[in-house]
């Protein structure tokens, strides 16, 4: 029985036995004994290492999987050579202080060799203009780019901004300390006094509700009447817990909506963003969580 294997835990080899009439004889392991057949050559191809497990190459044959290794390797050489023009484009934006122009291509380039450090070291010496400006560094998406940075990128950039980006974020904390408890005690006040409003509202839109709803039962029994006596009392009551029903109704919708507007400010006042000190928090609280995650790596990582 023939027996191919393209990958054991000891070696990333896989051995191609050419008989001496130009066929290829099977795939053996590498380190497996050699068998007593006689061939004319043997071609080694040694597989990616790479902790991912392959399935593209599970299941081809000898020739099938030659021609998929030399294909990946024109494909790497093609995204390699693509790279390596797009880097001298942004080497020669970055020169003449375009900037924008120079970040673009250096992405471009990423996108063919995601862990060229070239690119990535230019991409964020474009960014930062030259580590002039550290604003970039306040921008989400590039801080959390940052935090999953390979320990080379972030050493280098870190290396160049980090001592800017500590002085900021000490900045940002002797802001924050002090304007914290004047926004938390605002809106301790706020919320306590949000709460009655909304409890008096929700008190008689309750009892409102309720009275509509005797009213309809008014009706109803009072109408039940009409077919079984001759006088005019149930019409009459049925008329007039039909009219006292509309007038809660008409209560209960004019309370309902007083309601969520009472509930909508107790909901706001939970928001930093709902005064302009408390704006002012939130914005600073975001700026250095943005900076935590640059300097310190993403939570996700511990």
């Amino acid at each position: 029985m023939e027996e191919r294997i393209i990958d054991t835990e000891d070696s990333r080899k896989i051995k191609i036995k050419r008989t001496a009439e130009g066929g290829i004889a099977d795939a053996e392991d590498a380190l497996a004994e050699e068998s007593g057949e006689a061939v004319e050559e043997e071609i080694v191809f040694d597989l990616p290492e790479t902790d991912e497990y392959d399935e593209d190459l599970v299941g081809l044959t000898p020739s099938q999987l030659e021609a998929e290794l030399k294909r990946r390797e024109r494909a790497a050489e093609e995204a390699r050579r693509e790279h390596d023009g797009l880097v001298a484009l942004a080497e020669e934006a970055y020169a003449a202080k375009d900037y924008a122009k120079a970040e673009s291509l250096y992405a471009q380039a990423l996108v063919y060799v995601p862990d060229s450090a070239a690119a990535q070291r230019g991409l964020w010496t474009a960014r930062t203009s030259d580590f002039t400006d550290t604003e970039p560094f306040y921008d989400e998406d590039n801080a959390l780019a940052l935090a999953q940075s390979d320990e080379e990128t972030r050493a280098f950039v870190l290396g160049r901004a980090g001592n800017k980006l500590n002085a900021e974020r000490e900045a940002l904390l002797a802001e924050i300390e002090p304007l914290r408890p004047v926004v938390t005690e605002a809106q301790e006040k706020r919320r306590a006094a949000f709460a009655a409003n909304r409890k008096y509202y929700l008190v008689r839109f309750g009892g409102l509700l309720g009275a509509f709803v005797l009213a309809l039962i008014g009706i109803f029994v009072s109408a039940s009447y009409i077919v079984r006596t001759t006088t005019i009392v149930p019409v009459v009551l049925t008329a007039v817990f039909g009219g006292v029903a509309l007038l809660f109704l008409a209560l209960t919708i004019v309370y309902s909506r007083k309601l969520l507007v009472a509930h909508r400010l107790c909901a706001e006042n939970e928001k930093l963003s709902s005064t302009e000190e408390g704006a002012r928090l939130e914005e600073l609280l975001d700026r250095l969580s943005c900076l935590d995650e640059a300097l310190f790596g993403s939570k996700e990582e511990e």
